[in-house]
């Protein structure tokens, strides 16, 4: 079963919208373009369903590890993920997480992009280092390569359109959570 949306100029996944608001705001930028909203938390749903009333958002209480495979392949134009689970990026689970960055690339349209927003953070909660950073952020930025996406650009911190209830947490203690955007693009 393929999930069938209508017809919307571009079509952008939000991958654990949490409550929505990201999803609200980008979609009230471009109302010519379709929203999709994941996110497992029942609350978070139930959360921005009652705020979010836009014809282009489509909010979905699910595991976006079931939904993604139902997309068509080469039918999303962007897909966002803002702070996800740390299983999604840890250096240690690589092997677990780096299949399912896989599917999201062969269900990207091409030239369409990946947006991640993550954090490291020190295992003793100590200030994260510019040397622990840097080989952090080389080492996040080479795995995507792999899976072929290329670095459009890369950002320290959350982009300042951005808002959610962790980036404003997060943003707090910059010397102790350490945040990068980057932008992939799919060739």
């Amino acid at each position: 079963m393929n999930l069938s949306l209508p017809f919307y100029t571009k079509l952008v996944v939000e991958l654990g919208m949490g409550d929505g608001r990201l999803l609200e705001i980008l979609a009230e930028r471009n109302p010519s373009w379709m929203y999709v909203g994941i996110e497992l938390n029942n609350d978070q749903c139930i959360q921005a369903r009652s705020r979010i009333n836009l014809p282009n958002v489509v909010i979905i209480n699910s595991s976006f590890e079931d939904i993604i495979p139902k997309f068509l392949d080469e039918s999303v134009d962007q897909f966002i993920i803002v702070l996800p689970d740390p299983t999604f990026v840890d250096q240690k689970k690589e092997d677990q997480w780096k299949p399912f960055y896989k599917c999201v690339y062969l269900k990207l349209r091409k030239q369409g992009h990946l947006e991640l927003v993550t954090e490291l953070t020190d295992e003793l909660l100590q200030p994260v280092s510019d040397v622990q950073y840097s080989v952090w952020t080389d080492w996040l930025k080479s795995c995507f390569i792999s899976l072929g996406f290329s670095v459009v650009s890369q950002q320290d911190g959350a982009p300042r359109q951005y808002s959610s209830r962790c980036i404003e947490q997060f943003m707090g203690d910059p010397a102790r959570i350490r945040m990068i955007t980057l932008d992939l693009v799919k060739h």
